[in-house]
């Protein structure tokens, strides 16, 4: 029966796992498709952070 609880706990950590890491790569993609931001500074120059 311990077996049994033991194996739901690993099965509960490796779901929390790959939902971090999904959670992880749509926020990576997410900041990819974003454009990046130009600041113009004092100079009048367009500088790209």
């Amino acid at each position: 029966m311990i077996a049994f609880y033991l194996s739901l706990a690993a099965l509960g950590a490796a779901g929390a796992a790959l939902i971090r890491e999904l959670a992880a790569a749509q926020a990576r993609q997410r900041a990819a498709l974003r454009p990046a931001r130009v600041r113009v500074d004092r100079s009048g120059g367009s500088r790209q952070e």
